[in-house]
């Protein structure tokens, strides 16, 4: 079943800004994967929704800041789950490899939006593409600061830590962007495995 075709009561649309907002999110991926991003209208996107154009418009108002939004969802739900999982982990390799699993398992899982920011990227506004780049940079930064604690600590070598915690970025991203390439060999999960002996081979002395 479509839950993005579900019909949000005018109470939900009133009271639950999360709710509505990430119906919109969810309506808009999949009418730009069926439909492409200039073919896909915002009232499409309100009608698939199940939201009301005023409400929409109040969330919205040019296609771009979807993209934008689309993003922030992506980020949101692996920031979540890292907060959750490394409560209480102090060892700097475990911290780094529970990070890394969470937004390699957060990007697949959310492939379809990945790839639509990928392939839309170069047609956003000015201000859209700054946000996005600058999520990107926050993802970044978060296994940086991971990296830059382990070597104070001595457990990781001294590496060049932004051009490290970006390759972590791009390993996850490889796997949506060149999925075609690796899925008859290699199982997800393999394949974070694989990476991540990369990464660890780069930072252990």
């Amino acid at each position: 079943m479509d839950n993005s075709r579900k019909e949000l009561t005018v109470l939900d649309q009133i009271t639950n800004p999360d709710k509505v907002r990430k119906k919109i999110i969810d309506a808009a991926s999949v009418l730009y994967a069926k439909k492409g991003f200039a073919d896909t209208s915002i009232e499409e996107i309100s009608e698939t929704a199940g939201v009301s154009l005023s409400v929409a418009n109040r969330y919205v108002r040019k296609k771009s800041e979807i993209m934008r939004m689309i993003m922030e969802d992506v980020i949101t739900i692996f920031k979540g789950n890292l907060v959750k999982m490394i409560k209480g982990i102090d060892d700097p390799e475990e911290k780094l490899a529970v990070a890394i699993h969470i937004y390699f398992r957060v990007v697949n899982q959310q492939r379809e939006k990945v790839l639509l920011i990928y392939q839309k990227s170069g047609s956003l506004d000015k201000a859209s593409k700054s946000r996005i780049m600058e999520l990107e940079v926050e993802v970044s930064n978060i296994f940086a600061k991971i990296i830059h604690e382990g070597i104070e600590l001595g457990a990781f070598k001294r590496v060049d830590v932004d051009l490290t915690a970006y390759n972590i970025l791009l390993m996850a991203h490889m796997w949506v962007l060149k999925r075609w390439h690796f899925k008859d060999r290699l199982t997800h999960d393999r394949y974070f495995q694989l990476q991540l002996e990369n990464v660890m081979g780069v930072l252990r002395e």
